[in-house]
């Protein structure tokens, strides 16, 4: 019998290869925590700047939408001035992406769960808060139209976003079981 072991197990990896795996895995963590931020919908770009920019663009479009639509259906959301929208825009964009960047660092499996209802119940208590902040210039009629404001800014930015994105990164829609 040859009690003899070799020095080294060909299996074996040595500590600096261990060290250089685990540099390797933490960047490749990083990397996709950007990449599924973007994929998830909170970032509009790869960049934080030019997301701010897009999330700004997107949301000033939106307002306009929404409430464009509830004054053609006679049911004004807001009673506003030109002032008051722009400043209500910039209020809800800034709050909403410093508020939307702690809340995917902090509650992501909430945010995953809540299927988007987290979401707009964070932007609902944002857009409340905009009501308060400006004197003049922009208020809700009721805290009903304020909801149905909410839901539907929400759901045609959700589909406004989904489409830049695909023109951004120039991929495919994949919806739920569909395939690539």
């Amino acid at each position: 019998m040859n009690d003899q072991k070799p020095d080294k197990d060909p299996k074996k990896l040595t500590e600096e290869e261990l060290l250089e795996m685990l540099e390797q895995l933490k960047k490749q963590k990083k990397s996709t925590t950007r990449h599924l931020s973007v994929a998830l919908g909170f970032l509009l770009h790869k960049n934080y700047v030019i997301h701010l920019v897009l999330s700004l663009t997107v949301n000033v479009l939106m307002f306009a939408v929404v409430l464009g639509l509830a004054i053609g259906l006679n049911w004004p959301l807001v009673d506003m001035t030109l002032v008051g929208f722009v400043l209500a825009v910039l209020l809800l964009t800034f709050m909403e992406n410093f508020v939307k960047i702690l809340m995917f660092k902090y509650l992501f499996k909430a945010m995953l769960y809540s299927l988007g209802l987290l979401s707009v119940m964070i932007q609902i208590v944002i857009l409340y808060l905009v009501d308060l902040t400006l004197i003049e210039g922009f208020h809700f009629f009721s805290i009903e139209r304020l909801i149905i404001f909410a839901f539907s800014f929400s759901l045609l930015r959700l589909v406004i976003s989904v489409y830049l994105r695909r023109f951004l990164y120039n991929e495919k829609i994949v919806f739920l079981g569909g395939k690539r």
